[in-house]
């Protein structure tokens, strides 16, 4: 195999792909010849429904999926009638809309803007703000813009300092660019773009209830796995429609009747937002499993900290730990569960435990069996419950795809045929062209390809063993490996032959070539350590006149190495080209510390009479960037990398995940707890806060004044370090313990489960990247995404040429998952043979 055909990692580029062009792509020859050949055989539409469902179920679920599924039933005879009842010439017009890249696009623009009004729109506490409680008006204007921007001398100093400051007395981050107004005017355009968006689906269902909420595909036979999707989108959309009623009635209600009072409204916007989501679902899903499990570890737990509890308060009766933290049973499991996140631990014993040494027993102790044990065992339920769920998810819809594979293969074949001919599998795809708007257009090339590479015995038939990887070959998209040239090929022809040029792409792809870069990698790592050592030690611009400056030798020898560096990325450029240079990541990161290398030596040499100090640091910053490409040379770093990159489409789910438990928790913070946290002396609630934990800690930008500052105090309690402080202020400005709940459910949903989640999904991922770079696999599948072949060299030879196949990066496949199914597409004829 020639370094040419190694494989490529390709970026989202603009260029164009198979798969992407119009529809009726097919010669007029072909189409007249499939459309006779489809009406004489009726069972061929009968089939390609059957595998439009294969094509589906082989797509990963996407973060922000659209959640309409369309599915087949069991008797291919059933299936036949109820798709001609129920796909009239104008539902399939509507559908065809509903999938365009267009509408889906925009769809996802007016999810994400429903979602994120919440955080640019005025909170529902100060929409009748006076100024304090009775106090006058603060600023002008009952209004949010009044509290957000009023300031003063605050109610008290939480330092020692005589001298006045100017404070704002409602801390925000100055997010709210929105009247109250202006955010209904664009909530009613968005929840207006929704209605319509489900009127189009209506549309495209006949305008027919029983179909909108599949009603009547419940009633027929399905398999387990169609049926659960059905029953799950079936669910989610009369959630949808009624969360839209909702909405429209929280809009009349402000528009008709002047009613500021929506609190919920933010609320029911992410319910809006999950009901569009069939990734987060997916997780939502995950996490509802997981609760049973964890109710018993979880029960124990809650024994063991209640034991513990009870001994404290005895043990510790009428002394000063006692006084402290176990005043009384409900003040001990607090202090108990506190200790448990490590947050007060060892402050929680040192009252106890200056006076009696032997005290530490009991809390260490506890520590070991809830921190050490229990936590760890909560983990590993989580992991095991995750990945299981996960490995059980997709051995169903492998064997899901492959049954409704199996279907269409006998409906294809009858008598002792055994095989789909080539003929047939064409008429499939028209038929998936002309009524299967949701699979995306299949071209004429692409569809000679995607045979070529079923046929994997070059026969020209499809035997059942090769037919069954028809849904993962659907997932490809292909693109013409000249493309590719670089600019050398495209314009200066004459050059190829040239002696120099071969020199140089046999350099180029040569191994030594990448050694020595890595050489020099790791000696400029060096000088750059050294050279900067006098701003890493934190000398000051002034210390150091003479940095940077091009007579200094070190400053030669950096220059030096950029030109090295240079010539490396000019030459692979002018051998692999543009687009193949930067389709992989690691060039991709090369090349930009290089172009800033380039740009902070030409600074150096030109510019130094006029060198500042923020120039010197620019310097500073690319130079050492240029360090971080050691760490691709390592080999655990790069399968670290590896990891971080192929994890990110599981990972955005979880993300979105992790997102909406914030989301959700920062709008009951406001709920509760909106603007309480003030320095307002005008506002008795203001002195509530006087001598506590949060005002002695300067925390009064952790609050729920706004819906950003109240993520931000939820991803504070995420990673839980000081959170007893924000605790101490709420519970303060609130007067009741029972604001401490507020803390306890997000520890256990945003902690124990969600932020478990995230470790179960790194760890999972890793061990299985750690694993296949153990694995003899071809160099093709290097990179894991996507690879080069040879048409004209395939078993079933088509003369297009070369190819660059990939799995369409809108399936948001990790990279694991690409790199199993282009190797059970591509393995068995690829080896062997040098494409």
């Amino acid at each position: 195999m020639t370094s040419e055909s190694t494989s490529l990692l390709l970026s989202d580029s603009c260029s164009p792909y198979l798969g992407q062009k119009k529809r009726n792509a097919w010669s007029l020859e072909e189409t007249e010849s499939l459309s006779l050949f489809t009406a004489e055989n009726p069972n061929i539409q009968t089939a390609a429904f059957l595998l439009r469902d294969a094509i589906l179920l082989a797509k990963s679920t996407s973060s922000f999926a659209h959640t309409d599924v369309f599915v087949s039933v069991n008797k291919p005879e059933t299936l036949s009638s109820y798709s001609t009842a129920t796909s009239s010439h104008k539902s399939r017009f509507f559908r065809r809309i509903l999938t365009s890249s267009l509408v889906r696009a925009f769809l996802r623009l007016c999810m994400v803007g429903i979602v994120l009004l919440s955080f640019v729109e005025p909170p529902s506490w100060c929409r009748d703000f006076q100024g304090g409680d009775g106090g006058g008006d603060v600023g002008g204007g009952g209004s949010c813009k009044a509290a957000m921007s009023a300031q003063g001398i605050p109610a008290f100093y939480s330092d020692s300092s005589s001298e006045v400051k100017i404070q704002p007395y409602y801390p925000n981050t100055g997010t709210v660019w929105f009247t109250e107004e202006q955010s209904i005017k664009i909530e009613c355009f968005l929840v207006g773009m929704f209605l319509l968006h489900t009127l189009l689906c209506l549309a495209a269902d006949d305008f027919s209830i029983e179909n909108f909420f599949y009603i009547g595909v419940l009633r027929l036979e399905l398999d387990t796995v169609s049926a659960r999707r059905i029953r799950n989108a079936s669910i989610f959309r009369w959630v949808r429609v009624l969360t839209l009623c909702l909405l429209v009635k929280g809009i009349l209600s402000f528009s008709l009747m002047s009613n500021p009072e929506r609190p919920f409204a933010v609320f029911l916007r992410m319910i809006l937002f999950i009901t569009y989501s069939e990734g987060l679902q997916s997780e939502i899903m995950t996490v509802m499993e997981i609760l049973p499990a964890l109710f018993s570890v979880g029960l124990v737990l809650s024994m063991v900290i209640a034991f513990f509890g009870l001994v404290g308060v005895a043990a510790f009766y009428n002394t000063s730990e006692g006084s402290e933290h176990f005043s009384n049973l409900i003040e001990a499991l607090w202090s108990l569960f506190t200790s448990m996140t490590t947050v007060i631990y060892p402050d929680v014993m040192m009252a106890g435990y200056n006076e009696n040494r032997f005290v530490a027993l009991f809390f260490v102790i506890y520590m070991i069996l809830v921190f050490f044990f229990f936590q760890n065992v909560i983990l590993g339920y989580i992991c095991n419950i995750y990945n299981n769920r996960h490995d059980a998810k997709d051995a169903e819809l492998e064997k899901a795809r492959e049954d409704y594979c199996r279907k269409a293969f006998d409906v294809l074949t009858s008598g002792d045929v055994e095989y789909v001919t080539r003929q047939q599998l064409m008429g499939v795809f028209m038929i998936l062209n002309q009524e299967c708007d949701e699979i995306g257009a299949v071209e004429e090339e692409r569809a000679e390809l995607i045979f070529a590479i079923l046929d994997k015995d070059g026969s020209e038939k499809l035997e059942l063993n090769e037919f069954l990887y028809f849904g993962q070959a659907m997932l490809l998209e292909f693109e013409e490996f000249a493309n590719y040239k670089s600019f050398v090929e495209k314009y200066f022809p004459a050059l190829l032959e040239s002696e120099f040029y071969k020199n140089l792409k046999q350099v180029v792809h040569s191994d030594w070539f990448e050694r020595s870069v890595d050489v020099m990698v790791t000696i400029n790592a060096f000088v750059v350590l050294v050279h900067s050592y006098p701003m890493l030690a934190g000398k000051s611009f002034q210390d150091n006149l003479d940095y940077a400056e091009i007579d200094s030798p070190w400053e030669v020898v950096e220059v030096i190495f950029t030109i090295i560096f240079a010539f490396e990325m000019t030459s692979k450029i002018a051998v692999l080209g543009f687009k193949r240079y930067f389709s992989s990541l690691r060039n991709i990161f090369d090349g930009s510390v290089t172009i800033s290398a380039i740009i902070s030596a030409f600074y150096t040499c030109f510019t130094s009479n006029d060198r500042t100090s923020h120039l010197t640091r620019f310097i500073i910053m690319a130079r050492v960037f240029r360090i971080l490409r050691f760490f691709v040379v390592v080999k655990q770093f790069n399968a670290m990398s590896k990891t971080f990159y192929g994890i990110l489409p599981a990972a955005s789910r979880v993300a979105l995940l992790l997102f909406c438990v914030i989301y959700t928790w920062s709008w009951i913070g406001i709920y509760f707890f909106g603007g309480l946290i003030t320095r307002d002396p005008n506002n008795p609630t203001s002195y509530l806060l006087e001598g506590t934990d949060f005002a002695d800690a300067f925390y009064w930008a952790n609050n729920f004044n706004d819906m950003l500052s109240g993520a931000n105090v939820c991803f504070n309690l995420l990673v839980i370090n000081n959170w007893n402080e924000m605790e101490s202020g709420i519970v303060a400005v609130a007067q009741t313990k029972l604001s401490r709940f507020y803390f306890l459910t997000f520890y256990i949903m945003g902690v124990m489960i969600v932020n478990n989640l995230v470790i179960a999904l790194v760890i999972g991922y890793f061990l299985d990247e750690f694993e296949s770079d153990n694995d003899e696999v071809d160099d093709v599948f290097e990179s894991g995404r996507e690879l080069v072949f040879d048409s004209d060299q395939m078993p079933t030879p088509k003369e297009f040429g070369k190819y660059v196949a990939r799995l369409n990066p809108k399936y948001r496949l990790t990279a694991m998952k690409s790199k199993k199914v282009l190797k059970q597409l591509f393995s068995q004829r690829v080896r062997g043979r040098e494409i």
